[in-house]
């Protein structure tokens, strides 16, 4: 529901049947599917890259300008002042939410901890 990149290529998908074909993509893929909310964004609504998308006039998934504004537009408030309208922790500010989930996830087996290095790694071999 906040990405803006992700609505921008469903939408091009959904348009443009020859772009389908070209990566051997089934209407029935891509046809019945619409954004769903998941976060509440003050001012944007349940569905901010629809709306973000909409103000910057995003016609496509090239339009990279417009569409990293849109981004701008959505992702750090989607995380600061964005709300769960779904899920367990829905009510929860997204920022508070995150630790819950993560935890969640860890012990159910849906996921794993990753951590990138904050440099470069020199092989000793």
């Amino acid at each position: 529901s906040d990405a803006p990149d992700d609505y921008a290529a469903l939408r091009d998908l959904k348009k443009k049947k020859a772009f389908r074909e070209k990566y051997n993509i089934k209407d029935e893929m891509v046809l019945p599917f619409e954004p769903i909310p998941i976060i509440h964004i003050p001012d944007l609504g349940d569905l901010s890259a629809v709306v973000a998308c909409d103000k910057m006039k995003v016609t496509s998934q090239n339009d990279r300008v417009q569409l990293d504004k849109a981004k701008e537009m959505t992702y750090l408030r989607g995380f600061y002042e964005g709300i769960l309208i779904t899920g367990v922790c829905k009510g929860e500010k997204v920022q508070n939410a995150k630790k819950e989930i993560q935890k969640l996830m860890l012990e159910k087996g849906e996921a794993v901890l990753y951590q990138e290095p904050e440099r470069t790694v020199i092989s000793r071999s």
